[in-house]
């Protein structure tokens, strides 16, 4: 809680004190639940500009730390609800936990087989065709064994999978492929059984050093967005960031 150390009797005085707390633990947290730094961004962006909209400040830290805490948790769960068709019910599932498990920690349990393909996609980034090749074994079933290695990720953090066998093998390939060039996946009806690959996949993508940072321009350029709605009362001491 060091970060706090600004704010005088446990309370916020102004909305820069707020950001200087929040936009780390923010980013990560959006960014572990879409695997993408465009949409990550957006998500954070509203998250603050939602906030900065309803605070009356000073303010007391806790007040201000669980509406934070609240507006994360409720864009996370548009991304997945508004975008993908997920049922809010299901959205239960996600946290605004900062913290991202280790790649050991997301691998633990999985075979050998599903290990080494992971790190070849995720880590290398090399295509499944290449995947394929160097394994000796079909496209398809490298796809297949990618899918059902992120599902154990996804089990692995806690969450629900629906069925051991893959679905929507097609779609849930080319949003593993965006996630992988760090583009923003296209939208399509997820299935319930597909979901829990695509949320290993954004939390394998986060736990690579450096992905869940936010970019320089990014920061500076919400900064400068808050610093318009704020007046001249928004002061910031950010030392790092880079991704």
């Amino acid at each position: 809680m060091a970060h706090l150390a600004v704010v005088r009797g446990l309370t916020y005085t102004n909305l820069s004190q707020v950001f200087n707390r929040w936009l780390i633990p923010t980013y990560k947290t959006v960014f572990r639940w879409t695997g993408n730094r465009v949409d990550s961004e957006d998500a954070t962006a509203w998250v603050f500009l939602t906030v900065a909209g309803h605070l009356r400040l000073p303010e007391l830290v806790q007040v201000v730390d669980d509406h934070v805490v609240d507006a994360t948790l409720e864009v996370v769960t548009r991304h997945w609800a508004d975008r993908y068709g997920i049922a809010r019910e299901r959205c239960a599932e996600l946290d605004t936990s900062e913290s991202i498990p280790g790649l050991e920690l997301l691998f633990e349990g999985l075979t050998a087989e599903m290990r080494l393909a992971l790190v070849l996609r995720f880590l290398r980034r090399r295509s499944s065709a290449t995947i394929a090749t160097q394994l000796g074994i079909r496209p398809e079933a490298t796809r297949r064994r990618i899918i059902a290695a992120l599902a154990g990720v996804a089990q692995r953090i806690g969450f629900h999978v629906e069925s051991s066998e893959p679905a929507q093998t097609d779609q849930v390939s080319a949003y593993i492929d965006d996630v992988v060039a760090r583009r923003r996946p296209l939208r399509f009806e997820v299935l319930p059984e597909a979901w829990a690959p695509m949320i290993g996949a954004g939390h394998v993508q986060a736990a690579i050093a450096g992905n869940h940072l936010p970019a320089h321009e990014f920061v500076r350029t919400l900064e400068r967005r808050l610093k318009d709605r704020a007046g001249r009362r928004f002061v910031t001491e950010l030392r790092i960031w880079s991704a």
